[in-house]
Formats: C-alpha cells, structure tokens, sequence
C-alpha cells in the first residue's frame, strides 16, 4: 500500500517537473501582456476609461494587466478625436495603431454653415464659438420680439383701416385719419426694425461663416497658428480687427 501510495507522488512530482517550464513561461508571458498604442501622427493624447483610468502619450506601452472593457479615446491638436471600445484579456499583448483625421476647412465652414460658431468650437476656438452663437441666439431673439411688435401694430393699423373705409360722416372721417396716418406711421417703424433684425442677423452668420472658411487655423508642433477676426469696441460704435496668433 505504502509503495503504490509512494509511485502516485513520485509520478506527480515527476509531471509538475515536466511542465514547470511551461507554466513558468505563461506566468512571465502574463505578467508581461500590454497594450501597445501607436498614432498617426504621433503624440496624441490617448485616454483609457474601465477599471483603470490611465493618461498616456502616443508612441505608449502599458505593461498593466488590463482587464476588462475599456473605451479608449485618442486627442490631438488640429486632429479630429478617435475613439473606440476594446476587450482586454491581460493575458495577451495587444497593439492599436491609430490614424487621426486631420481637421479640415471645409468641415468648419460647414458646421458654421449649419449653427454660428460650431465651426469655431471645432476647430478648438471655444471663446469665439461661445460670442458666435451667444451673437446668433440675441440677433434671432431681437428678430422674434421685433416681428411680435410689428405684428400688432400692423394689425391695430389694419384695423383703424377698415374702421375709416366704413366712416360715413365728415367729422368720423377727419378723426379716423389722423388716428390712421399714426398707426401707419407706428407700423412703418416696428417694419424697419424688423428689417433691422433680419439684417442683423444675416451679419452675425456671414461674418461667422467668413472667421470659419477663411481664417481656418493651422497646427505646428501642437501650438494653433493661424488669423482671426473680432469685434472692439471703437470711439464710434465697433471696429473690426484682423489679429494673426504665433
């Protein structure tokens, strides 16, 4: 009994030492299994949101055992942002090579296009997309409250209309036309403001789409190169101004 007792732990020692190697290999395979990111172009920012949160700089290897569901975004000046959701075992390498899509002028013009300003948030320029379409909602609220007001004095001037179309005697004539040539004086006035609006507003959007095509920014080195246009106040009502940043 001893004996056979003494050959089942000999023969199971003699299978542990067999396969010791192996084992030893997937244990350091394991230990070593990352992520590899790679970009095009290179320096991106890439971000990894799972169990872990991790920052890292592209070309980046992280050796973590990383396991789960991550969801990995990829930023970069002048490039648009990538992202993508992605399974890790952390048991196997794992390489991303990622190819960012540079931002372009015809994009933003189009977005500008669009809504005032998204162009500008596009291209980064958070403050002017912030004035552009702050400029664009007051520009179309002046026009909604505008086209209120002239739509009742319109209508009390139609009304007055009528009233001195229908008068009869001499005296219901005189008084209803000089209340007529007010109210038509009243109406004419809230229609320029109207018009004054509708102006206004279609200066806001032209002079958004211009900033977007024309004065599209450029990226060196990380750093935004390119001209912009703005509104300054001047000693009579406002300036436009070209500034070009370095």
């Amino acid at each position: 009994m001893i004996t056979k007792i003494s050959r089942i732990i000999w023969f199971i020692s003699l299978v542990l030492f067999l396969f010791q190697p192996a084992f030893s290999q997937e244990e350091e395979k394991k230990s070593e299994a990352g992520l590899v990111i790679t970009s095009i172009p290179s320096g991106a920012t890439v971000f990894l949101e799972g169990e872990y949160n991790l920052v890292a700089t592209t070309p980046a290897t992280l050796p973590h055992n990383l396991i789960g569901r991550y969801r990995i975004k990829a930023l970069k000046d002048g490039y648009e942002n990538w992202k993508t959701n992605m399974w890790l075992d952390g048991t196997t390498a794992n390489r991303i090579s990622i190819t960012l899509v540079p931002k372009t002028r015809f994009k933003g013009a189009l977005r500008s296009v669009l809504i005032p300003g998204w162009g500008q948030f596009y291209y980064g320029e958070k403050k002017k997309a912030f004035l552009f379409s702050l400029s664009a909602l007051g520009a179309a609220m002046a026009y909604a409250i505008a086209d209120a007001d002239f739509s009742d004095k319109n209508d009390a001037y139609v009304k007055v209309k009528n009233d001195y179309n229908a008068a009869r005697s001499i005296e219901e004539v005189n008084r209803l036309k000089q209340l007529l040539d007010e109210k038509q004086r009243e109406a004419y006035d809230a229609e320029n403001i109207r018009r004054a609006t509708i102006g206004l507003a279609i200066a806001v959007w032209g002079f958004n789409l211009m900033d977007a095509l024309v004065f599209f920014p450029s990226f060196e080195d990380g750093l935004s190169v390119g001209s912009s246009i703005s509104l300054e106040p001047g000693e009579v009502g406002l300036k436009l101004s070209l500034t070009k940043n370095f």
